[in-house]
């Protein structure tokens, strides 16, 4: 069976100007470095089987861990064997790459690609002693940092084995884990592959490293389906089935806690159960309308009821869509009192303060809401938004004294 992957599922709002460049730079240098010689060398009519198949002065670009120099760890990056070795490297760059072309900007992308490059040939130096080109270390970061950003993002991958053929989409984080688990186990079984392994290894360690350094610092954007995210979702359903197990009923009627989840049990009827999983249930079937409908019938019977995080914020999308702000923003409100650390709460802020400054005569709580969003903005649009909109609110007014 041979899976290929051919693309994601994750939609493209800008052109990865960066990773197309780099693509087009690896294919002109591949025919340059097969066909025109460098210094006083001819120039071969066909490429030449010495050299890795490199015309006459191109050689002395790879990586050569006996003399290596410290251009090597940039040139060996954009050289390739064959054409089978370029295609397969291209695809994965174009597959993985696009998406954290978009996530780190153009010059971060770049920055990292050629330090993810350098770092996977370390590691190639220290653990080999043949010459090693391609841009695999580079793409083997790549996919590392993808790990790190991105784990849940489907991929698309085309299956072919014998007569079969079929297009699969499963997490990335499967298909990144089992290229590991080859770079692992092939030169165990074919040590003479020929295949930089050490240099693959090395990349995808330092990718995810740097990917997670990223994500703790806050100097990328979270997603709800980053590798912290389910760290985090984990630990919850750990802690969850451990109340349970210890006897704690989240049906229960009684007032408590569950211990080691921040689960607070309220009091609830079998009424306002059913209606909650009234609501759920639409949510679930993708009728938004009716959904909001019976969750506003549910808040006036208990203004305390609330929904899960992803299904309190898709209520409130929809009421702002209807433009019943009044009843949007007291939904925006419960999602950020409740869920203060969820992946689209500076969305929700951004929204809220948007409905304040242009709905509601709200200015000083847009004003609060915007102050308190700009920090943890990493997108330079929405940095940008929150300060026009920052700057469009009426100062505020000072109290005077009687």
């Amino acid at each position: 069976m041979i899976p290929i992957p051919i693309g994601t599922d994750r939609p493209q709002r800008h052109f990865p100007w960066m990773n197309a460049l780099l693509i087009a730079a690896n294919i002109l240098i591949y025919f340059l470095s097969h066909s025109v010689s460098l210094g006083n060398a001819p120039v071969p009519l066909l490429p030449p089987a010495a050299d890795a198949g490199l015309a006459p002065g191109w050689a002395k670009f790879m990586l050569d861990p006996q003399n290596s120099t410290l251009y090597q760890f940039f040139t060996y990056q954009f050289l390739h064997l064959s054409l089978s070795h370029i295609f397969f490297n291209m695809l994965f760059l174009y597959v993985f790459g696009n998406n954290l072309n978009e996530k780190l900007g153009h010059a971060g992308y770049l920055a990292f690609f050629l330090t993810g490059g350098i770092l996977a040939g370390c590691g190639q130096v220290l653990m080999s002693d043949g010459r090693t080109l391609g841009a695999s270390g580079a793409i083997s970061a790549v996919t590392g940092m993808y790990l790190a950003l991105l784990p849940q993002t489907q991929v698309r991958l085309f299956i072919w084995f014998f007569l079969y053929i079929d297009r699969w989409e499963i997490p990335a984080i499967y298909v990144i884990f089992f290229s590991i688990g080859k770079d692992i186990l092939e030169p165990l079984l074919m040590p003479h592959s020929g295949t930089a392994h050490a240099a693959h290894l090395t990349g995808n360690a330092a990718g995810f490293l740097i990917g997670m350094l990223l994500l703790l610092t806050g100097l990328t954007q979270r997603d709800h389906y980053d590798f912290l995210a389910m760290i985090e979702r984990w630990r919850r359903r750990k802690a969850y089935e451990s109340a349970v197990s210890q006897g704690w009923n989240a049906f229960d009627p009684r007032p408590g806690v569950c211990a080691g989840t921040g689960i607070k049990a309220t009091p609830i009827d079998a009424a306002l159960l059913l209606q909650r999983e009234e609501i759920l249930a639409l949510l679930r079937a993708h009728n938004l309308p009716a959904a909001t409908e019976k969750y506003l019938a549910l808040r006036a019977v208990d203004p305390r009821q609330a929904l899960p995080p992803q299904d309190q914020l898709d209520v409130a999308n929809q009421l702002m869509t209807d433009q019943r702000y009044a009843s949007a923003t007291d939904a925006y409100e419960d999602y950020l009192r409740l869920y203060p650390r969820e992946m689209q709460a500076e969305q929700a802020m951004l929204v809220l303060s948007l409905i304040y400054s242009q709905y509601l005569p709200k200015p000083d709580r847009a004003r609060a809401l915007l102050q308190a969003v700009l920090p943890r903005l990493h997108d330079p649009k929405q940095r940008a938004f929150a300060e026009t909109e920052l700057a469009k609110l009426p100062p505020p007014v000072s109290p005077t004294s009687p």
